[in-house]
């Protein structure tokens, strides 16, 4: 079903957006329960306003709603010249939305660990791994952690890890499920820092969002000092930053509770941490000595990393591997499925989304440096 919306002038098209998701609502109602791969929705407008470039760009990136723009144009004022042009968004347009975006320390990491309940979800001996069965059990909690981001719209990544059974002796609760997602607030501090300040990226990242304020980002805003009680001036976007992470830690929390819900325990120790993704994967004690099982990734950096992996095992086929950005280094699996849920290459793509010349020897020259 299709809600179409013609607006033909600059000064109406503002409004297109109410109109259109309004109309949208009204079908879901009547049809519920719809999906959103029910519905399209077809702007006819100037494209003229920046809000409404911007509703359109985020809709179609963001939200996963199916938005058609369309021009129209005439020829001196004779209707049977109109013609519809697909509005397509430029780079810069696209750019100034994702720029810095994938950064390392915009991803915000929240790990909760539980007991390690040896014999069903951990080994009972010192230096035993995993079995299949505990193994099947800590991914069955990544996928259904991945099913509540994509339905929250968390663009990230999940997994489960193991610490080593060795590691108890030192309090380690070693069952864990690590989620890592964009925070907006970080990654709009950044792109206001590097295009508008001419920041480098990692400048951007060394500034502390508590340091940054929200009228920097929407300068319309007035403050009022009368909120200012003794000096005291509130930091809006540190504060929704924190929000964002308790949202985090929340889904985090909830997961592991449902799933080790059992018919013999009524409680389960925990544990939790937080971090940033850049700063994580340094820690040898987090994420060295330990398992760390299928990796998840979720909304846009899904899409991305399938879309990506497809033109990749086209490029590979034509070229050869030893030509590509990424995986001349290494082997890649003859099935893309081998490489949708594996740590390694999920990892090293997050990188290539920060990086899009992928500098992978410069990286390992620098690191052995070090």
């Amino acid at each position: 079903m299709t809600v179409v919306e013609l607006k033909k002038s600059k000064q109406t098209e503002r409004q297109a957006y109410t109109e259109l998701l309004a109309y949208g609502s009204h079908l879901k109602t009547l049809f519920s329960p719809m999906s959103k791969m029910d519905i399209a929705y077809v702007l006819i407008s100037p494209m003229e306003e920046r809000i409404v470039r911007e509703a359109t760009i985020n809709s179609i990136l963001y939200d996963k709603t199916n938005v058609i723009a369309m021009i129209p144009k005439w020829e001196n004022d004779d209707i049977n010249t109109l013609v519809l042009e697909p509005w397509i968004p430029t780079f810069e347009e696209i750019d100034s939305l994702t720029t810095s975006c994938f950064s390392g320390s915009n991803f915000d990491v929240f790990k909760v660990t539980w007991d390690a309940l040896e014999g069903d979800w951990s080994p009972e001996e010192d230096g035993e791994d995993p079995d299949q069965d505990m193994i099947d059990k800590m991914n069955s909690v990544s996928a259904y952690a991945a099913q509540i981001m994509e339905a929250k719209g968390i663009h990230g990544f999940v997994y489960t890890m193991q610490n080593w059974p060795e590691t108890k002796g030192m309090g380690h609760l070693i069952n864990a499920i690590v989620i890592g997602g964009i925070n907006p607030y970080k990654a709009t501090k950044n792109r206001v820092l590097t295009t508008k300040y001419d920041l480098k990226q990692n400048e951007a990242d060394d500034v502390l969002i508590d340091y940054f304020d929200i009228y920097e980002i929407i300068p319309e805003l007035k403050r009022d000092d009368k909120e200012a009680k003794d000096d005291y001036k509130p930091n809006h976007l540190s504060d929704l930053s924190m929000t964002w992470d308790n949202e985090i830690s929340g889904i985090c929390f909830d997961i592991v509770k449902t799933l080790t819900k059992s018919l013999d325990k009524d409680w389960i120790e925990t544990s939790y941490g937080g971090f940033d993704w850049e700063r994580y994967q340094r820690n040898t004690m987090e994420d060295s000595y330990c398992h760390n099982f299928e990796m998840r990734v979720t909304g846009l950096i899904r899409e991305l990393f399938f879309e990506y992996s497809k033109m990749d095992y086209d490029f590979i086929r034509k070229n050869g591997e030893e030509n590509h950005m990424q995986y001349w280094y290494g082997d890649i699996p003859n099935y893309l499925v081998d490489i949708s849920t594996h740590q390694y290459y999920l990892r090293n793509f997050i990188l290539r989304l920060f990086n899009p010349y992928f500098e992978f020897m410069d990286n390992i020259e620098g690191d052995e440096e070090k």
